[in-house]
């Protein structure tokens, strides 16, 4: 009877399908991106390719933001993806040259890169930008650990060296995808302009391409979306693919269903139908994924995203399910470095000292709105105080947020989202560990933003102690 049953189980067995082993984790950069690590990186340029370098700037016309084109001696331009600024393409040699071990790469590519960084850097002190560095451009192989491409940030706009590392970590302890941070010291050697000059500490941070997908939200092979100019956030833009891929600007061809999908996902948030949105939009969005990441946003004041721009965000469409989900980018002004997209000032009300910041036209002191430099007669609400407020985080005509946070359901999982980050990615004593470790590395000259979180955790705390009363 047993040597019955071990011969149908063998049989069984054979009708089987073979079981797929699990895919490989992917491991690209994990060496590299070591959150206070310092790596030392060697680069070698001619000086006729340097003189290319110093001709970036400027807008270039018509040509899409984002895009690369060649000049007629075949030289690759890219056109910055916000203020449309001319970046060439030039040709050096990199080096890693770090304690524990060396590597050297011929002919890469290397360009400036930035908007407001871009335009607030000079001349006068070229090695004081952001550099774009991508090992693969001219022909060249291998790779650093796994990676190709590697964005430098000099902080030319955040001195402290600091805000993208701290926002980026707060993003990936909420469960939303973002980018790795470490640092490095850029030297360069340029004949006759530069001997091992060293240009300073630089925050590498992680592209958002292919490989970070594979590892953020593996298999990695849906549509990658980086919109710029996309004003009032996702909307409908018409009835061509064209008038879309202008704006959002794929990664690659986008099929017929990937573009189907993002035309009615974008058609389903312009239709003023409340019905609809609530009954489809979970077929289209991840929303506690969206949830948290407008979370973020909203604690870390980042008026330069979602919540009131255009840019600075990435869209995936998800193989996994056809659902979207946001991923971040460019956090140098998050942090108050640009409160409300407006400026700082200080006001008195009723004798107290206030912060007042202009949001959209209005005046916002702590949290209570100003008329005339006056305060209302009512208090302000718990969630408006130290930054943006969290329950009401984006302008008006953002439809996605509003839409979603108008429905009472979903306003009350974002609540236990706010509610549960709380406890963790916003509680202070994981801010304090992660400020505490990026002062250490001492990479920046400018104010360190602990303060600023600081406030902003107590604020948190405060306002999800009076909702459990």
């Amino acid at each position: 009877m047993k040597a019955s049953l071990f011969l149908a189980l063998l049989s069984l067995a054979a009708w089987l399908p073979a079981q797929k082993p699990a895919p490989a984790a992917v491991t690209a950069g994990n060496e590299i991106f070591a959150l206070t690590k310092v790596h030392r990186i060697r680069v070698s340029i001619s000086a006729a390719e340097w003189a290319v370098l110093q001709t970036s700037g400027g807008r270039v016309g018509t040509t899409p933001g984002g895009s690369d084109y060649r000049l007629d001696d075949g030289r690759l331009v890219h056109v910055g993806s916000g203020f449309g600024s001319y970046f060439p393409w030039a040709h050096a040699d990199m080096r890693i040259d770090d304690a524990g071990g060396k590597k050297e790469f011929k002919d890469v590519g290397i360009r400036y890169k930035g908007n407001l960084s871009f335009s607030r850097s000079t001349a006068a002190a070229p090695l004081f930008a952001n550099f774009k560095l991508k090992i693969d451009l001219h022909g060249a192989t291998g790779a650093w650990d796994g990676e190709k491409t590697f964005n430098l940030h000099a902080g030319v706009v955040d001195t402290s060296h600091m805000r993208d590392a701290v926002a980026f970590s707060i993003f990936r302890a909420a469960g939303v995808p973002a980018p790795r941070t470490t640092y490095a010291e850029l030297i360069f050697s340029v004949p006759g302009v530069y001997q091992d000059t060293s240009a300073g500490i630089f925050t590498i941070i992680e592209d958002v391409n292919k490989k970070f997908l594979e590892r953020t939200l593996p298999p990695g092979t849906g549509l990658l979306l980086k919109p710029e100019g996309l004003g009032g956030g996702v909307h409908s833009l018409g009835d061509t693919w064209a008038a879309y891929a202008a704006k959002l600007r794929p990664d690659r061809e986008a099929t017929p269903h990937e573009q189907q999908r993002v035309m009615e996902f974008s058609t389903l948030v312009s239709k003023n139908d409340a019905a609809l949105f609530r009954e489809k939009v979970r077929s289209y969005l991840d929303v506690d994924e969206f949830l948290r990441f407008v979370a973020v946003n909203a604690f870390i004041a980042n008026t330069d995203s979602y919540l009131t721009g255009g840019h600075n965000f990435y869209m995936y469409l998800d193989p996994r399910d056809d659902k979207f989900r946001f991923i971040p980018w460019d956090e140098d002004l998050s942090l108050a470095a640009r409160p409300f997209g407006g400026e700082i000032r200080v006001v008195r009300v009723d004798g107290n000292v206030m912060n007042a910041m202009t949001f959209n036209g209005v005046t916002v002191a702590n949290g209570v709105t100003m008329t005339n430099g006056a305060a209302p007669p009512v208090p302000a609400p718990a969630s408006n105080v130290s930054g943006l407020d969290m329950l009401r985080p984006a302008n008006a005509n953002q439809l996605l947020i509003t839409q979603l946070l108008a429905d009472p359901a979903i306003a009350a999982e974002y609540r236990a989202i706010i509610q549960d980050l709380s406890a963790t990615a916003f509680a202070p004593a994981e801010l304090t560990k992660l400020m505490d470790a990026l002062e250490a590395v001492k990479a920046g000259a400018g104010p360190s933003p602990r303060a600023f979180l600081e406030g902003r955790a107590a604020a948190i705390q405060q306002l999800v102690a009076g909702w459990v009363k």
